[in-house]
């Protein structure tokens, strides 16, 4: 699986995925309108992917060093 998408300027939202500092799996908005914890990478990609009208290019991956978090 690669590590990042490209992104176009099409997509309803542009989401963000990686891992909490505890090792939850987080997808979150670019604008953080929308967002989630997750026990897994393929549940927080399907979120994603559902929440940005199916649109692939609209899912990057944090780098593996990068601590994501909801709320920032």
């Amino acid at each position: 699986m690669p590590t990042s998408v490209p992104r176009t300027s099409n997509a309803t939202h542009r989401f963000v995925i990686g891992r909490d500092g505890e090792g939850h799996w987080i997808a979150r908005d670019e604008q953080g309108q929308t967002g989630g914890v997750f026990a897994d990478k393929v549940s927080a990609i399907r979120f994603a992917t559902m929440e940005s009208d199916h649109q692939a290019d609209a899912i990057r991956f944090a780098p593996r060093s990068a601590k994501l978090s909801l709320f920032n």
